[in-house]
């Protein structure tokens, strides 16, 4: 997806993730989801629409082709799957920091969790590579490419070599969001799938 040149962030470097991070609150952005394998096959691609508050609750909803939610209130996260008719309700760990959300939400362990460096500016974008300290992690890299001073792009390299790009429009930084966002109602005649037992 991109031809990748690195050098090391310095103190003379202004770091964008951090200048997205500084006096953020909430964000709001649409987004396009897609998935290759490792030989630049299209796997699937999807839309929908994002949200955040800070310090830790997300509502990441996925609205086409198929509808899926997932929502955090910083305890609990819940991934609602429309059309299977379920939802499954997990309890929020440390695990959520070393996630492409837990970055977003700026989570005060970056460091601790990923080696940091800088890409430069490519096609427009100003962008950082984390690297996990975990060799467990899920994730080999996440790339995230920065417009002014919000989120254009991220490219997600998985340990299949399955690459996930997100491309982010419509953004919008430090709006009222409302807490009911977070905090979800699981409908009738679902069934529910309670890990936090």
């Amino acid at each position: 997806f991109i031809c990748i040149i690195t050098q090391i962030v310095n103190a003379n470097n202004k770091d964008p993730l951090q200048y997205f991070l500084s006096e953020l609150r909430t964000f709001e952005a649409n987004f396009t989801q897609l998935l290759v394998n490792e030989n630049g096959d299209e796997l699937e691609r999807t839309e929908g629409i994002f949200y955040l508050q800070i310090p830790d609750s997300f509502f990441w909803h996925y609205q086409k082709p198929y509808t899926q939610k997932i929502i955090s209130n910083g305890i609990k996260l819940w991934i609602f799957d429309e059309d299977l008719e379920q939802v499954t309700v997990k309890n929020i760990d440390n695990r959520i920091q070393q996630t492409p959300a837990g970055i977003i939400l700026g989570n005060q362990s970056i460091n601790d969790h990923f080696v940091q460096i800088s890409m430069g500016i490519i096609d427009g974008y100003d962008w950082i590579e984390l690297t996990p300290k975990d060799l467990d992690a899920e994730y080999k890299s996440i790339k995230i490419g920065f417009n002014k001073d919000s989120i254009g792009m991220m490219i997600i390299v998985d340990n299949l070599e399955q690459i996930t790009r997100i491309d982010f429009s419509d953004t919008k930084k430090n709006i009222e969001l409302s807490s009911e966002i977070f905090n979800f109602k699981v409908p009738e005649n679902i069934d529910i799938f309670d890990e936090t037992k």
